[in-house]
């Protein structure tokens, strides 16, 4: 017997209800779908969401729809019944199959469900009692007698009578029978006043139905008959006055606490039944009430998502919130039948004409969050069909399956192809598809028909932060088809005497690809070369300004002074800057170098730096963060201001509301078990202020989307951000008080500086890492706390990357390009980098795989130690007979392969899922040379256990005090490719200084030779000079500083002596000083002598001690000298005894001094 809760009846053969309990004991709550009524609630209202591709297209009946319903303010499911058109819009009947209503819905208010809603089955059933139908009182005029008979119509009094059990009764249950059509033929149930009563019978024993013709007749069934006297003891238990109570409690504002969808849950399983003479009041059609925007004759018209079984706290909150509602324009809502008004009127009823919402554009980018600051109009291209270039390139975006566009490009195309200078930062900048194409366009019809009446030159460049993107880009204009009109060329320089002055320039050369070092270059030795320049392209900005602001400077200064003549007034000048990040140096960009700017930034986060708003930082513990907040909010402010509280969860907003309604005259809340309040929260944050009034909105993260704020002065991120995205999307909502560059002359310079104010706690330890990363490039002022806290998270991650391999990079080059975001580990680990290699001395060595420039691996040569060839030799000897092929290959196991004539022992990596097939490849490592490939499988030879003894010969070697040149972090193909034709194979002796693992570090590594019928030994080249001469690689001294500091520490921990580190350090003067950096950040323990001839300054970071002895050049005022940290850096000022201009600062040379 299932538990069922009646929501309306129209009639015994058509009952609406939800079944509360299944006749296997599960129970169905509300929390499930209270949650997909949040869940569509905060979908549907996103202002984000494309509009386009949610209203549907066409109606059709019987198919399921979301409609927005105006009474309940919430998206629900719907099924179409009826559209009715006319010649001003068109409607739609639907029933609402969660609810049980019918209502009216304009086309505008109609959405395209998703799959994800359908998930749940429709929460009202319609039900229709099982083996009965009704009857009629005949009068027979004729025959003067009165009989009942069957009908085909149920009698109101039928109806009424059904209607006064159901409030009489504490319990409803039903056993269901068989689905027909779209109903479900049950017998009901009933208790009443502890007796259980079946409704199907009853109605017959009261004549007011009869048993079918499938079901048993009347006199063979006598049906237990209810006292009327029943029905009215029941009633009078609950009197008016007690119904008043249970409808109207008195309660603060706001309602409950808890999420609607955590307190329904736990209310619903634990609080005991209360009888349904408590629910709000039957009522019907004839007694002149009616559904408010249906006509359906008889249902509860209170009830909405609370069962018999929801707590009286959930009835109360409900309860509190109608009541709160009943304000004057309420009342007046409730005097005018809302069906008709929402007939009239398809538009939610607005009872304050004076209040109009602002009506948001679909196509406004800040829905979006994309900000588009432009002195010029920009209208988006949306797909690539509208998009403004030319038909070639559309095609080759095709053949690259470039077929949708981004945000960005939607907003940047128009603006690059028009010719106009634009800054983009997004995501995929590092796609050069998304400006490559519409500059392209703009070059092909308009910069090329003016290129032939000036000098020769490239009339374009394109600048990569390094060599690889650069070839990356040349392939690209090489498949655009372009090539034969432009002559694209690619240009890479290195740091060779004479280098750049070798360069030939082909005349028909249009399109420079190149990096920032080379163009200096190429500009000190050709600058007559570019006097036509007329386009700049900064790819990946933000790595151009970091890795080479000088150059940059150089660049632009260049272009500046070419584009600005006279002579070029009427030429196309074009700048455009991609990046993914905001810098420093793109303020100067934009306002120096880029007149008349279009502008777009569709990372909101980064929106917020260029905005120039302000960011706070609080460390605080969880236990005292309201305080902090309440410390920090202005509430005696003589300006007008909104201020924005986002939480993490409901329960947050509601303390957070508790605490600041007490101080704040004007305070909003809006969470997910308050989303029918949205409409509410918007029009009184939208309504415009006072000076002196503070409106403080305190929200959750994932209802910002629907209230669309974008003039918040303040956000307070109450609950940290669980993301970059979501941290961004709150900063958003202060995007109308964001700076506009392209405007920067007009602007106020009075008006106030928005704020983000972020508090930290002890919960969002693992996130401290990255908020640092981003407030770094801000101007906030940061606390030593925050630094050790973030130094405490670094050392917490180190000691989870244990199993890691050794960071790669700073192997190589003694540096890890970004530790915070590297998954390998930093650290010497005693027990995993134990190595038996020999970490000094002299050594032989024979490399056989050339993986960079200055990374080999191969064998140590050692005298008398003859196991290796012997094997090879065995091998040899035994594969001439027979080359067995391997009969299963398991991953980890030893095989063979032959390459060139000789066998190799090799490891199987990693076994590709083949299915059936045979041929397939297997990547392999060749364990006596290092190298890791692809091999067929069929190419794998079983390996006898006698082949198995021999360890790993591959050793890696790695080269010292030796980098790639122009800040690039990977050796140019050129270089490694030269030193591959010169070392590999041939025996070289080194000296050993470090082993790590499987890794011995030398320096140097020489190829020495014996002259011929002597005894004498000369070196024949350098490895490290070598590299050198390619003009690719640049001396790197502090290559092994590192791994000293590391072998410094381990010393110390296990009681040996330690000695101090030499720290970097950095200096420029004036006429009357020196200004000196120590560059260490936030060290400890600091002290700074100052004499007239030297300067000494200690101190220490993560445990390591720092000392710089400066014995200066010259002598300096000792007693008026003084240190203090800035940019937190001790920063040192040296007074010169003597005015003048020191040719350096220290008498003896200094490796970390520049």
């Amino acid at each position: 017997m299932l538990e069922i809760f009646i929501l309306k009846v129209e009639n015994p053969s058509c009952l609406w209800g939800r079944v509360v309990c299944g006749a296997d004991g599960s129970v169905e709550t509300t929390e499930h779908y209270t949650t997909l009524q949040a869940q569509m609630n905060l979908f549907y209202q996103d202002a984000t969401q494309d509009l386009n591709q949610l209203k549907p297209t066409s109606l059709e009946e019987g198919q399921v729809y979301v409609v927005y319903w105006a009474v309940k303010k919430s998206w629900c499911r719907a099924v179409v019944r009826s559209v009715i058109t006319d010649p001003t819009c068109c409607r739609a009947f639907c029933f609402l199959v969660d609810h049980g209503e019918m209502i009216v819905v304009s086309l505008d208010k109609i959405r395209v469900s998703l799959q994800k809603f359908l998930q749940l089955p429709f929460w009202v059933r319609r039900f229709h009692l099982a083996r009965i139908q009704p009857i009629t009182l005949r009068v027979s005029v004729l025959e003067e007698k009165v009989e009942l008979e069957p009908s085909r119509q149920w009698d109101f009094s039928a109806t009424l009578y059904l209607h006064n059990l159901l409030r009489a009764s504490t319990q409803t249950e039903a056993v269901l029978h068989q689905l027909e059509s779209d109903s479900t033929s049950i017998e009901l149930y009933l208790t009443i006043s502890n007796i259980k009563i079946c409704v199907n019978d009853d109605l017959v024993a009261n004549r007011f139905a009869c048993y079918s013709s499938s079901g048993l007749d009347a006199c063979d069934r006598f049906p237990l008959m209810l006292s009327p006297s029943i029905l009215t003891q029941t009633a009078l238990k609950c009197s008016d006055k007690q119904m008043e109570e249970n409808l109207h409690s008195p309660s603060e504002h706001g309602g409950s606490s808890e999420s609607p969808g955590t307190s329904e849950a736990g209310d619903w399983l634990t609080t005991p039944s209360l009888p349904q003479s408590q629910v709000p009041e039957l009522v019907t059609c004839e007694e002149g009430s009616r559904s408010e925007d249906t006509k359906e004759p008889m249902f509860f018209n209170n009830q909405t998502k609370h069962g018999p079984k929801a707590s009286g706290a959930e009835r109360k909150s409900k309860a509190r919130k109608e009541t709160s509602d009943q304000r004057p324009d309420a009342e007046m809502m409730t005097q005018v039948p809302l069906g008709l008004l929402e007939w009239l009127n398809p538009e939610p009823f607005n009872s304050d004409p004076d209040a109009v919402d602002e009506v948001v554009s679909p196509g406004d980018p800040w829905v979006k969050g994309i900000l588009v600051h432009s002195t010029h109009s920009i209208e988006p291209c949306n797909t690539l069909e509208d998009a403004p270039i030319t038909d070639s390139l559309r095609q080759v975006l095709l053949r690259k399956n470039y077929r949708t566009l981004s945000p960005a490009d939607r907003y940047s195309w128009p603006a690059v192809a028009r010719g106009c200078n634009t800054f983009v930062i997004s995501q995929n900048a590092d796609q050069p598809l998304g400006y490559l194409i519409p500059l392209l366009t703009h070059i092909l019809l308009n910069s090329l028909l003016l290129s032939h009446l000036s000098s020769s030159g490239p009339i374009a460049v394109l600048l990569c932060p390094g060599w690889e993107k650069a070839q990356i880009i040349y392939n690209l204009l090489e498949e655009s088809k372009v090539s034969q009109t432009l002559h694209p060329i690619i240009v890479l320089v290195g740091i060779g005497k004479d280098e750049a002055k070798a360069v030939k320039f082909p005349k028909n050369c249009l399109l420079l690809v190149t990096t920032p070092f080379t163009l200096v270059r190429l500009l000190s030795c050709h600058c007559f070369l570019f006097l036509r320049l007329y386009h700049l392209v900064l790819d990946e900005a933000d790595q151009l300004f970091t890795f080479a602001p000088d150059e940059m400077a150089t660049i632009l200064q260049h272009f500046q002074k070419v584009t600005s003549s006279e002579e070029k007034a009427s030429c196309p000048r074009q700048l455009v800057a991609v990046a993914k990040r905001w810098t420093s140096h793109m303020e100067d960009l934009i306002s120096n170098h880029m007149p008349y700017p279009s502008i777009i930034i569709t990372v909101p986060e980064e929106a917020a730096l260029y905005g120039n708003i302000q960011q706070v930082i609080l460390m605080t513990v969880e236990s005292n963060k309201i305080s902090e907040l309440l410390g920090v909010l202005d509430f005696s402010s003589e300006v007008g201001q909104k201020t924005l509280i986002v939480a993490n969860s409901a329960e947050e907003v509601e303390d957070v509301f508790k605490a600041v309604s007490n101080k704040s005259a004007f305070c909003l809340k809006i969470h997910k078990g308050l989303l029918d309040q949205l409409d509410f929260v918007i029009q009184q944050w939208r309504k415009n202020i006072g000076p002196g009034t503070h409106v403080i909105l305190v929200s959750t993260s994932e209802c910002l989307r629907g209230l669309g704020i974008r003039d918040a002065a303040c956000v307070v991120h109450y609950g940290f951000p669980p993301s970059p995205k979501v941290f961004g999307y709150r900063l958003f909502c202060m995007a109308e008080h964001f700076r506009n560059l392209p405007k920067q002359d007009q602007t106020d310079s009075g008006s106030p500086v928005s704020r983000s104010v972020l508090l930290i706690s002890e919960r969002n330890a693992r996130h401290v890492v990255g908020v640092l990363r981003y407030l770094e490039r801000t101007d906030a002022p940061l606390s030593p706390v925050l630094f050790s806290f973030a130094e405490g998270v670094h050392v917490a991650r180190e000691d989870q990357k244990t199993d890691r391999p050794f960071c790669s990079y700073l192997k190589r080059f003694g540096f890890c390009r970004d530790r915070s975001v590297c998954p390998d580990r930093h650290r010497i680990n005693p027990q995993s980098d134990q190595s038996a290699l020999p970490s000094s001395g002299v050594i032989e060595v024979l490399p056989l795989y050339i993986k960079t420039a200055s990374v080999f691996y191969g064998r140590l040569v050692r005298q008398n130690d003859k196991e290796f060839d012997k094997m090879a030799s065995e091998m040899m000897s035994y594969y001439a007979d027979k080359k067995p092929g391997a009969k299963e290959l398991l991953e980890g196991a030893l095989y063979a392969v032959q390459e060139d004539e000789i066998f190799h022992r090799v490891k199987i990596l990693a076994l590709p899922d083949h299915g059936e097939s045979i041929f397939y490849n297997v990547l392999v490592q060749f364990i006596d040379i290092g190298k890791e490939s692809d091999v067929k499988s069929h190419q794998i030879l079983e390996l006898p256990p006698q082949f198995h003894s021999l360890p790993n010969q591959a050793v890696e070697m790695v080269v010292c005090r030796v980098k790639p040149a122009d800040a690039e972090i990977e050796w140019h193909p050129k270089v490694t490719r030269a030193i591959s034709q010169k070392i590999r194979g041939l025996q070289h002796r080194a000296r050993a200084v470090l082993c790590l693992g499987n890794t011995v570090f030398v320096d140097p590594m020489v190829r020495v030779t014996q002259m011929p019928g002597t005894k004498t030994f000369i070196n024949e080249y350098n490895v490290q000079t070598e590299i050198l001469k390619t003009g690719m690689g640049v001396n790197n001294p502090e290559h092994l500083d590192f791994f000293r500091a590391a072998v410094q520490d381990n010393s110390s921990k296990d009681g040996g002596p330690a000695s101090s580190l030499y720290p970097q350090v950095v200096w420029y003067q004036t006429c009357d000083s020196v200004i000196v950096t120590v560059k260490l950040m936030n060290p400890e323990s600091q002290r700074c002598d100052f004499y007239t001839d030297r300067v000494v300054y200690s101190g220490r970071v993560n445990g390591r001690s720092y000392r710089a002895d400066l014995e200066l050049h010259q002598k300096i005022e000792a007693d008026i000298c003084h240190w203090e940290m800035k940019s937190n850096q001790p920063v040192l000022k040296l007074v010169k005894q003597q005015q003048g201009h020191w040719e350096r600062l220290i008498r003896s040379k200094v490796p970390k001094l520049c």
